[in-house]
């Protein structure tokens, strides 16, 4: 009988064993579906100072969140020369620097109408945000897949920068648009930073998968807001028969 109650045990352990695995299957491929971020490159880094949003950011939009919404700006240079280092964001100096730390001979252009680019850096100080998605529109296919210079930085000094190399994918039939799927926090310290060709220009849509807005404290909301998948990039799923499935979650039914 000990031996029986014993047997017993060990196959109710292993039933709740595979029970778990396939709960973190099933959820894994639903965030996945939600949200193309939470499996993007992702960077880890110690504490809250990361790309990644840092260990305490929420986790990226479930079903029934509004969609997400881009920030969209033009970078267009209107000289015969290439111009280096055309830096965006950086708020807490470029607000009262020249020109907003644009350089000369280069034009920032907000797509939204009505916007300017002195709000989106005023808006990184009020209202920061976890970019989800990087999506690229260059005037040429050349421009492009110019690498981005990302840092993030911190009052006490600590800087870390990453260096973002956009990607062609070889199926695609478009030759001048990249979607990056790089996740890092945007506030008032963070910069991306990207060479123009000469007489080139470049569209960059900023997609967030959440964001802070302390004014939805005062009507009783929560600060923090998640963004749905904008699905501006297809996903292809493979599409596995019950058996197959079932396997690969360990044999559960």
């Amino acid at each position: 009988m000990r031996e029986i109650a014993e047997l017993s045990i060990n196959s109710k352990k292993k039933y709740i064993k595979m029970d778990i695995k396939k709960y973190f299957i099933d959820a894994e491929e639903e965030m996945n579906d939600k949200y193309l971020s939470y499996s993007g490159d992702d960077t880890d880094f110690d504490d809250d100072f990361s790309f990644d949003g840092g260990a305490s950011a929420p986790a990226p939009a479930m079903g029934g969140a509004p969609t997400s919404q881009p920030y969209i700006i033009t970078l267009s240079n209107s000289t015969t020369n290439a111009v280096a280092s055309n830096v965006i964001g950086k708020a807490y100096q470029n607000i009262t620097s020249t020109g907003n730390g644009i350089n000369t001979g280069v034009t920032y252009t907000m797509g939204v109408s009505g916007t300017t680019y002195l709000e989106f850096l005023y808006t990184q100080l009020n209202r920061p945000f976890v970019n989800g998605l990087t999506y690229i529109d260059g005037s040429t296919a050349a421009q492009s897949i110019k690498t981005l210079q990302l840092k993030v930085r911190d009052v006490n000094g600590n800087i870390q920068e990453k260096t973002l190399v956009p990607i062609i994918d070889p199926y695609q039939q478009q030759t001048t648009i990249v979607a990056l799927r790089t996740v890092f926090k945007w506030d008032g310290f963070t910069s991306l930073s990207i060479d123009l060709n000469a007489s080139a220009s470049t569209t960059l849509y900023f997609y967030p998968s959440e964001n802070v807005n302390v004014g939805r404290g005062l009507s009783g909301q929560s600060v923090a807001r998640a963004y749905g998948n904008p699905n501006i990039v297809r996903q292809d799923k493979v599409v596995l028969g019950r058996g197959v499935a079932n396997a690969l979650r360990g044999g559960a039914s």
